[in-house]
């Protein structure tokens, strides 16, 4: 007897095949989108703490700056949401003294920035320029 076509052992055995394929691929998609939204993240925060150090140059008497008026003075382009592309950003870039024995001098490198961006899924915090992460407070914790 000649038969033709698979047989349902064949068949569910390529379908778990596939089903396992599907799955690892899936969680590189994801592990990379989220990869991919960190790495936007800090891109955010890192134009907004060049932007604010270009500001303060040029307005020394400030020590806050919101995002809103870094791009709106462009010193820096707009913080788009990474997760939804449609959404802003809003946030604020705090200059803080290093050494208040040194108070006198206005020199910018004696500032460290405190970079605070609240987008769609949270807030995310970082001083700068070590980078080191600190705590959303006010306006913009999540």
């Amino acid at each position: 007897m000649n038969r033709k076509g698979f047989t349902m052992v064949e068949l569910l055995g390529t379908v778990v095949i596939l089903g396992i394929l599907m799955t690892f691929g899936m969680i590189t998609f994801f592990g990379q989108r989220d990869r991919s939204a960190k790495k936007a993240y800090n891109l955010i925060h890192e134009g907004a703490a060049q932007g604010a150090e270009n500001y303060f140059m040029d307005v020394p008497g400030d020590s806050t700056v919101t995002i809103d008026q870094l791009v709106d003075q462009e010193y820096m382009e707009p913080a788009i949401d990474p997760w939804d592309k449609e959404g802003k950003c809003i946030g604020e870039v705090e200059k803080i003294l290093e050494d208040e024995n040194k108070k006198h001098d206005d020199a910018i490198d004696l500032y460290y920035f405190k970079v605070q961006v609240k987008c769609a899924h949270g807030c995310t915090c970082l001083i700068y320029p070590k980078k080191t992460p600190c705590e959303c407070v006010g306006t913009y914790r999540g």
